[in-house]
């Protein structure tokens, strides 16, 4: 009786230790995990591959590489298959996809059915750029049709190779098992806006967002263009100023926020866009020049507006706004007719062939004023 009582204090007190290092793990202390192992006696091989964690998270790969061998050699049958499956998972770590894949390979003998190996499979085939590596989450899907991962994969592949409309299955397909999954969801938003379908697309992204707080940029540069292309400025406005959050440095953001502000007849909140991408600015200036223009002439400084709008067409003649805004802004800023004429004429000489200008009804009916106005003046 003291035997077994003895037999079953002593494998709490081990099964103790083994929980205690892996919760040192979970925890990232990673030191103390290989200190507690230094202190057992005869550590498992449970012990030796939570050891071996330890010494790979701390990027001791090495040491984490003979623990794990060691770990091999002693690892009952049962247990074996689990073991060799992380080791598999180490070496890929390390980028030694051949090694790795031979195990997951040996291990698909077994185990043929295993979505995660095959899941794993496409991983390193991706990495070692084998044709037709989406298969292998093509299989993981079959086994598993609930693989997030395999699921995000494959919609990725299919994404790359513009076959939206197997993307959008896949996709779908799993998030119909598995709702609320964020990769998933910020797929589709990307594959409806590339669609041009930008209501559901905005769908997707307000979705995401009720799960996620921390989004990528480009996700909040998908919403508001997909608001642009809906006319719905003020709502773009709010997903810019989130993408601005992210990165205040983006000087063709810096240009949209003052483009919106401008058009919704608000120059005093766009100037503060348009000094910094000045400030920030590449070699090309046009856009910002024409901006300042227009921002001077909802201030009525047709003077300032109207250099701007020059400097703008110097650099950019083939920009129509710039050319037509340069003949309003001189319309507005100079008494002298005949020369706001030219600018005119300028403008329709360029256009009047182009059944797309924009201006050319407003210019020629400018143009028969100005006219009437110098030959009444003769």
């Amino acid at each position: 009786m003291k035997k077994i009582c003895l037999a079953i204090l002593l494998l709490s007190f081990h099964g103790h230790h083994a929980q205690t290092l892996d919760d040192y793990v979970q925890l990232g202390q990673y030191a103390k995990a290989i200190e507690g192992y230094s202190k057992l006696e005869n550590p498992s091989t449970t012990d030796k591959l939570v050891l071996a964690k330890a010494y790979c998270a701390k990027g001791m790969y090495a040491d984490c590489k003979e623990t794990y061998q060691n770990a091999l050699k002693s690892t009952k049958a049962d247990a074996f298959l689990t073991s060799r499956f992380q080791y598999a998972k180490l070496l890929k770590t390390q980028k030694q996809y051949k090694t790795a894949d031979s195990i997951y390979t040996n291990l698909l003998d077994i185990m043929p059915n295993h979505p995660e190996i095959l899941y794993q499979k496409g991983k390193i085939a991706d990495a070692l750029k084998q044709m037709a590596y989406h298969q292998f989450y093509l299989d993981a899907l079959s086994y598993d049709p609930k693989h997030i991962k395999a699921a995000h994969e494959a919609t990725r592949y299919f994404m790359a190779v513009d076959n939206l409309k197997l993307a959008k299955k896949i996709s779908q397909k799993t998030l119909e098992l598995v709702p609320n999954t964020p990769k998933l969801i910020n797929l589709r938003a990307q594959i409806f806006y590339r669609e041009d379908n930008w209501q559901m697309a905005i769908k997707y992204i307000d979705k995401l967002e009720t799960l996620k707080s921390d989004l990528p940029k480009f996700i909040y540069d998908i919403k508001g263009n997909s608001y642009l292309k809906l006319n719905e400025p003020k709502k773009a406005l709010i997903a810019f100023q989130n993408a601005f959050i992210k990165d205040n440095q983006d000087l063709q953001l810096c240009l949209k926020l003052s483009e919106i502000h401008l058009y919704l007849k608000e120059p005093k909140k766009a100037i503060p866009y348009l000094l910094i991408y000045e400030k920030l600015r590449d070699t090309s200036m046009w856009r910002f020049n024409f901006l300042m223009g227009k921002y001077h002439m909802q201030n009525q400084d047709y003077k300032i507006a109207f250099y701007q709008f020059q400097k703008s067409y110097d650099e950019n003649w083939h920009h129509e706004d710039s050319q037509y805004y340069r003949a309003l802004a001189a319309d507005y800023a100079f008494e002298d007719k005949s020369k706001v004429l030219d600018y005119y004429m300028n403008y329709i000489e360029t256009y009047e062939d182009e059944k797309d200008a924009k201006y050319l009804n407003a210019a020629l009916r400018r143009e028969t004023e100005i006219r009437r106005e110098l030959f009444m003046k003769k």
